[in-house]
């Protein structure tokens, strides 16, 4: 959570004996991939969306994310501590599939409709809320592929 939030979305008041044992507890502060991954999703859209090597490695990624759920939920199933994080699971999901989306529209240099960028847009909303004190940084980095997606001359030109 940013600007130190994290007590006032806590679903309990913590305490110095309170178990340090809850997905907030265990991932980073910081997101290397999601910087990684802004930074490829920048120099993608900085070369015209003509970098085949980029729109590849972003493919992975998004794949890899929107397969995450699939994997996490029998985990969160079999155990309570898991399972708080199975909203955040999804989430990431739904933003790797819109990203998939937004970088297929991008090959086929077929612009997203209107239709199709809202409903991707309010995917995206949805994810970016947190959910278990946690943040999905990616989801800014993934509304600059649908905005590139949705404009017909943007990874056309130049």
């Amino acid at each position: 959570m940013k600007e130190y939030t994290r007590d006032e979305t806590a679903p309990f008041e913590a305490a110095s004996l309170s178990p340090m044992n809850r997905i907030v507890d265990a991932v980073s502060l910081e997101s290397d991939t999601a910087r990684r991954f802004s930074g490829l999703v920048d120099k993608f859209l900085a070369s015209n969306c003509r970098d085949a090597a980029l729109a590849a490695e972003l493919r992975a990624t998004l794949t890899r994310w929107s397969q995450n759920d699939a994997a996490f939920a029998p985990l969160a199933q079999k155990s309570s501590l898991a399972k708080e994080g199975a909203a955040t699971s999804r989430d990431l999901s739904a933003i790797g599939n819109v990203g998939l989306a937004a970088l297929d529209a991008i090959a086929a240099a077929k612009p997203l409709s209107a239709d199709q960028q809202a409903q991707l847009n309010s995917t995206l909303t949805e994810a970016a809320k947190p959910k278990v004190q946690l943040l999905l940084v990616p989801v800014a980095s993934i509304q600059k592929l649908v905005a590139s997606a949705s404009q017909p001359t943007f990874c056309t030109n130049k």
